[in-house]
C-alpha cells in the first residue's frame, strides 16, 4: 500500500476507503518507519501527507501571507495525532470520508490553532484576506460599480466582478457570457474575490468598512426592523419567508442587511450543530458558495452535500421560528 497513488486531498469517496483508512491508522499507530514515511514523506505518489501538506501552507500563505516550512507542519501534524502518546486523535475519524481528507480537515486546524497562539496570525484585529469576507450583495449595484470601477478597472477581473456584483447575473447566465463551465466559473469568482478584497484592504478609500466585514463579526443587539428585513432576505433566498406569519414589513435599509449576515453567523453559531454542519450551511446559505466548491472543502460528495444542506435548512426554518417567537412576545 505504500507504493499507492493517493490522491491526499480528493474530496469522492473512493473505493474500499474504509479499509484503507483502518490500515493507515493502525500502521500510524504500531508501525515507527510507516509512520516516519507518512507524516515526513515527500513523494506525493506515495502513502504520505506530501500532497495534503504542500495544499495546507499554500492556502495559508495566500490568505493570511504566513510561510510554514515543511519541518513545522509536520512537528504541528505529528503532535496532535500522537496526543500524548494515546494516538486518540485518530479515534475521532468516523468513516464518514476518506482518511486524507478528514487528516486535512485536522492537520489544517492544528497549524492555524499554533499560529494564533504564537500571533503569527490574529484574532481578528488585523483583517486580511483570509479572515474577512466580501458583503456586496448587501449593497445597491452603485455602490458595488464605485468601488469596483475604483479598485478593479484595467485588470483581468472587472468584467467578472461587474457581471456579479453590478449586474446582479444569475451564475448560469455569467457562465455563458465567459464560455465557462461550473468548475471554470466557481475557480474564477473565488479568484477575482480574493483580488478584489486584497485591493479594499490596501486601498485609502474607505470602501472597506462597506462592503468587507470580518467572519468572525458578532451582533450585539437586534432590534424589530432588523428582523423583518432578515424575513425578507430569507425569503429571497429559499423561496419561502419563515416570519411571514409573524412580522411581514419590508425594510430596504442596506446597513440592516449588512446586519443579517453577521446575524445568521451568530445565529447558527448558538445551534446545536457540527462545526462541520455549520461550516457547510454558512457557505450554502449566507455566502452562497457553489455546492462543488464545498464538497471539496468538507471531504464529501456533491449528492451527500446537497441532501445534507437541505436537512440543514429544514431544521434552521425551525429554529428561527422558534427563536422570533421567543422574541416577539
Amino acid at each position: 500500500m505504500d507504493e499507492k497513488n493517493y490522491n491526499s486531498f480528493d474530496p469522492e469517496r473512493l473505493e474500499n476507503f474504509e479499509y484503507e483508512a483502518e490500515y493507515i491508522i493502525k500502521k500510524l499507530k504500531t508501525d515507527a518507519k510507516f509512520r516516519q514515511r507518512f507524516i515526513y514523506g515527500t513523494d506525493p505518489k506515495k502513502c504520505n501527507m506530501a500532497r495534503l501538506r504542500s495544499k495546507i501552507i499554500k492556502d495559508i500563505k495566500d490568505n493570511y501571507h504566513v510561510i510554514i516550512s515543511d519541518d513545522t507542519f509536520n512537528e504541528i501534524v505529528y503532535l496532535v495525532l500522537w496526543a500524548g502518546g494515546t494516538w486518540k486523535t485518530l479515534d475521532t475519524y468516523s468513516k464518514q470520508c476518506t482518511f486524507f481528507a478528514w487528516l486535512r480537515r485536522v492537520a489544517k486546524n492544528a497549524v492555524m490553532e499554533r499560529l494564533e497562539d504564537e500571533h503569527w496570525i490574529t484574532d481578528g484585529k488585523g483583517r486580511t484576506v483570509g479572515n474577512t469576507r466580501l458583503t456586496m450583495l448587501s449593497q445597491s449595484e452603485g455602490k458595488c460599480k464605485l468601488v469596483i470601477d475604483e479598485l478593479m478597472v484595467g485588470t483581468k477581473y472587472y468584467d467578472l466582478l461587474t457581471a456579479i456584483y453590478v449586474d446582479r447575473l444569475s451564475p448560469k447566465d455569467i457562465m455563458s457570457m465567459f464560455d465557462m463551465n461550473e468548475i471554470e466559473y466557481d475557480a474564477a469568482k473565488k479568484k477575482a474575490e480574493y483580488k478584489l478584497k486584497d485591493a479594499l484592504l490596501r486601498s485609502d478609500y474607505h470602501f472597506e468598512s462597506d462592503v468587507l466585514h470580518d467572519k468572525s463579526s458578532r451582533i450585539v443587539t437586534v432590534s424589530s426592523e432588523f428582523v423583518a428585513d432578515m424575513a425578507e432576505w430569507c425569503k429571497a433566498k429559499t423561496g419561502v419567508n419563515p416570519l411571514s406569519d409573524v412580522f411581514g414589513t419590508d425594510l430596504s435599509d442596506e446597513e440592516v442587511r449588512q446586519k443579517t449576515v453577521e446575524f445568521l453567523y451568530d445565529f447558527s453559531a448558538k445551534l446545536k450543530w457540527s462545526d462541520e454542519d455549520r461550516y457547510i450551511w454558512r457557505m450554502r446559505f449566507v455566502e452562497n458558495m457553489a455546492p462543488v466548491e464545498v464538497a471539496k472543502e468538507v471531504g464529501h460528495s456533491r449528492g451527500w452535500l446537497d441532501t445534507r444542506y437541505s436537512r440543514l435548512n429544514k431544521k434552521f426554518d425551525k429554529a428561527i421560528k422558534k427563536w422570533w417567537n421567543s422574541h416577539a412576545a
